[in-house]
């Protein structure tokens, strides 16, 4: 059985694997906002959902779908994935 996408998402490294080996596709504006927060995930962080969506050009609930389409139950779940990634980056280096 195959596992539950939001229990495979745990860190920004396998979110990037999965997009590059096409596991997971962005429908429309979805990749806008994907691009926007895999590329800026120091900064994406620790904005609102209505900052991000104000600079990708599109609607809040755009924002919060991204974290949906991913698997993840909120904006939030995505935004904590974001700082463990800087938390593990900052440890490491």
């Amino acid at each position: 059985m195959e596992e539950p996408q939001s229990n495979r998402l745990k860190t920004l490294q396998k979110l990037k694997c999965e997009i590059a080996q096409r596991q997971i596709t962005f429908p429309g504006t979805l990749e806008r906002v994907a691009r926007e927060v895999i590329d800026r995930p120091k900064t994406a962080a620790f904005e609102s959902a209505a900052t991000i969506a104000r600079r990708c050009n599109v609607s809040v609930s755009t924002v919060q779908r991204l974290a949906r389409h991913l698997g993840l139950r909120t904006f939030t779940d995505l935004k904590t994935i974001l700082q463990e990634h800087i938390r593990d980056s900052a440890q490491r280096g």
